[in-house]
């Protein structure tokens, strides 16, 4: 069966904002020296060049641009492009759940490759289970964007520690290169992300990735707010931008360019309201199942024992977990279908009967 895709209006909305930003920018890029010599052999293109952005705009110019597509979308307008802790420009992107904003930061990636020939981005995720998520639909959707953008090749991949020719290829190639990767993977010294690698010549791959000058985007941008470890990792890619999406924002210091919250959503019927304590059912876990059964409260933790539809080998079985706060549902499931329930926000045992467990998208009582 072929999946067919449909151009939204308020999906190309929301690219057509981002992209905004970079009016006056010329199509161009740099380049940066590759030491060619390696006891393996040439592990770069032969001249040693790798390939990065190049922004030719001025910062002062992306804050007009910035301003006038806030007054457009009818946003406050902002006074810079930074937020907290932002060592470079960043914004945000607010997009209810179950909208589409991971095939809106995929199609974003080719419409600023068309425009002004951008062709490094790094995507950093929260967790395995959304990285493997985003890979599906890149892949579920590569067809549909060759289609739209003249068969414009993209290398879309996950990092692995065993496979640093990806990260070779991703500094030199003059393609559009997209790495995928959990903030988990380069937030320590310890992690292989942050230590020299013989293969690319004793150079670490944060330090190459770097170099190019990436454009990031931060799929559910709280995950790495919340630690300083975090941010100086984000830091560390030396991005020329940052684009934050997530249908919850906690960190609203950096300028909002787009909105589609959840009454917004719901008005346009793009999705559906949530209000009760358990979802539908089938047998086949193709739809969430969330059932509230129980909440403990102990002097340390607080948990909450609930029934739901968890990944095995034979296929989605309804399960019996036990939760904590912070953990999120995709994750615990193994399914798709859970990624629209977010991260658990908090889990209230003041009541019995009105025990409490609360996620992004659903609020579940006993």
């Amino acid at each position: 069966m072929k999946i067919k895709f449909e151009s939204l209006e308020y999906q190309n909305n929301a690219v057509e904002s981002i992209c905004s930003l970079f009016d006056g920018q010329q199509n161009s890029e740099s380049s940066f020296k590759v030491d060619p010599s390696n006891a393996f052999g040439t592990i770069f293109t032969e001249d040693g060049i790798g390939i990065a952005n190049h922004l030719n705009i001025t910062e002062e110019t992306m804050l007009t641009n910035l301003k006038r597509v806030q007054v457009k979308n009818k946003l406050v307008p902002s006074p810079s492009l930074a937020g907290t802790n932002s060592q470079f420009p960043q914004v945000n992107i607010e997009m209810e759940t179950g909208t589409g904003k991971t095939f809106v930061y995929l199609k974003t990636i080719y419409e600023l490759n068309k425009q002004f020939g951008f062709k490094k981005f790094v995507i950093v995720v929260p967790s395995v289970a959304i990285k493997e998520g985003v890979i599906k639909t890149f892949d579920n959707t590569r067809s549909y964007f060759q289609s739209q953008y003249n068969s414009t090749s993209c290398n879309l991949f996950m990092f692995d520690s065993k496979r640093m020719n990806e990260v070779r290829n991703f500094a030199t190639s003059n393609s559009i290169n997209v790495l995928v990767t959990t903030i988990q993977a380069f937030n320590k010294d310890t992690n292989l992300m942050n230590k020299p690698n013989d293969f690319l010549n004793g150079s670490k791959p944060i330090d190459l990735l770097a170099q190019t000058k990436p454009i990031l985007i931060i799929d559910e941008p709280q995950s790495v707010d919340n630690t300083e470890k975090a941010i100086n990792s984000i830091n560390s890619l030396n991005p020329m931008i940052g684009l934050r999406f997530s249908a919850t924002h906690k960190n609203n210091t950096y300028p909002k360019i787009f909105k589609l919250d959840a009454v917004e959503a719901y008005e346009q019927e793009l999705v559906k309201q949530i209000e009760v304590a358990s979802l539908n059912v089938n047998n086949y876990g193709n739809a969430a199942h969330f059932k509230l059964l129980s909440v403990k409260a102990t002097k340390s933790k607080i948990t909450a024992k609930a029934e739901v539809y968890k990944k095995t080998r034979t296929g989605a079985v309804k399960k019996l977990v036990t939760l904590k706060g912070g953990e999120d549902m995709f994750e615990v499931t193994g399914l798709q279908s859970y990624e629209d329930f977010g991260f658990i926000q908090d889990i209230d045992a003041e009541a019995g009967a009105e025990a409490v467990i609360s996620l992004e998208r659903l609020t579940a009582l006993l």
